[in-house]
């Protein structure tokens, strides 16, 4: 019985010195967009980092995308904080930060992300030379094509291996009836790819369109060129027309490639999926994704890219040392590397991007990789404004005149419209 009590009395001590249940375990909010991918990668990796971290808990929660931009700006910029770590587009982290609502990246994590990332995906995180966020992925809209694989095997063509045999193969290809497309040689210009083709067209002239001041100015030889190629290939060429920027319906023309009505398109990789999940289409049976070339031949393919999906900590969470553990676990290679695979994303570290266990596991995106050395940060604006003046400038040029004067015209007025429209931050 003496045992029994003495043993009952160890175990009560040491009972009371564990802590209670919860107690010294800090909640970690975390609020992303719902994409069935990435969630449950994130889930995934949010089980790892519990088990590594017992102090830390993860409160996970996901919302519809069309409503998830209004409820970060209606928690960031009203000071609720009603999450710690949240998901963001990269075009909405030049609002937030700016506006001092966000926590600023540690030391020494923002030295290494300075020297492993590419200049896009750290672009929109950085004001007054400070950075407020780590990047998830590479958004790029420009390097590889989606081309319809029967289509092509159909014509007797091969894939073209330079621009200029891209063009004349499209305009051979073509079919137009009346106002209508029936069969489009190749699609260049959504509301995505128009601006990255016009912006990458002047780099890779050896132009530049950014000013020290971060405004733009399309009034060069480069630019000029620029437009007046793109708009030459649907008003004199016909090989595409406005349905990709105008029609709500096609939402992008990678769907004209998935219903036989395109022989291909430049797209960024996340539209893989949507061809293979929507319209059941397989890789390498139906299309093929392959290397877009240079516009000229012998030059540096130089591009402008925004910068993607990033995490950022709220400045007034209670919670920030807790915070960036977590955000700073889901940014090491050795995780990003997985994390990327899943979601089917470009990675925004170089160390990543040359791992051979990301391109064993996203053999697709062998077409890009090279490329990303060559790109740029498109700019310290919204992107959304310039997309717009560009759509229209572009359509009203190939819908009227469109000659060398014109074209300057039209581009002295979208450089004095951004001027006046679009803020710098």
């Amino acid at each position: 019985m003496k045992k029994l009590l003495s043993l009952f009395l160890v175990l009560m001590l040491l009972l009371s010195a564990l802590p209670a249940l919860g107690e010294g375990v800090t909640t970690v909010k975390f609020w992303t967009h719902i994409n069935e991918a990435w969630n449950a990668s994130y889930e995934g990796l949010i089980a790892e980092f519990e088990a590594a971290n017992p102090d830390i808990k993860i409160d996970y929660q996901r919302f519809p995308y069309d409503e998830f931009e209004a409820k970060i700006q209606t928690s960031l910029m009203a000071g609720s904080a009603a999450a710690d770590v949240y998901e963001v587009w990269g075009g909405w982290m030049l609002d937030f930060a700016s506006q001092g609502v966000l926590s600023e990246t540690p030391a020494q994590f923002a030295a290494d992300l300075e020297n492993d990332a590419y200049p896009p995906v750290l672009g929109a995180l950085k004001h007054d030379g400070k950075y407020y966020g780590a990047p998830v992925e590479f958004n790029i809209e420009h390097g590889a094509m989606i081309m319809n694989k029967k289509l092509w095997e159909q014509s007797g063509m091969p894939y073209p291996t330079t621009w200029n045999e891209l063009i004349e193969d499209a305009k051979k290809v073509a079919v137009q009836d009346g106002e209508a497309m029936t069969m489009r040689g190749f699609g260049y210009a959504n509301g995505d790819t128009l601006i990255a083709n016009f912006l990458a067209l002047i780099l890779q002239q050896g132009g530049q369109y950014l000013k020290e001041d971060g405004s733009v100015d399309f009034n060069t030889p480069e630019a000029l060129k620029a437009m007046s190629m793109l708009v030459g290939y649907t008003a004199d060429d016909h090989i595409n027309n406005f349905d990709a920027i105008t029609n709500g319906d096609v939402q992008g023309d990678h769907i004209m490639v998935a219903l036989d009505e395109s022989y291909g398109c430049i797209r960024g990789p996340w539209v893989i999926s949507d061809l293979e999940q929507t319209y059941g289409l397989v890789m390498g049976v139906d299309f093929d994704y392959i290397g877009q070339p240079p516009f000229f031949e012998g030059v540096e393919q130089k591009f402008a890219a925004e910068t993607g999906w990033s995490l950022c900590v709220a400045k007034n969470s209670t919670v920030q040392d807790a915070a960036w553990r977590f955000v700073e676990f889901l940014n090491q290679p050795d995780v990003l590397v997985r994390h990327n695979i899943a979601c089917a994303q470009v990675p925004p570290r170089k160390s990543v991007a040359a791992d051979p266990a990301y391109l064993a596991g996203a053999p697709y995106m062998a077409p890009l990789l090279d490329k990303l050395q060559y790109s740029e940060f498109i700019g310290p604006f919204n992107t959304d404004i310039i997309k717009s003046y560009m759509n229209q400038t572009f359509m009203a040029l190939c819908s009227g005149d469109h000659s060398e004067e014109a074209v300057k015209a039209a581009l002295a007025k979208m450089t004095e419209d951004l001027a006046q429209n679009m803020k710098i931050y």
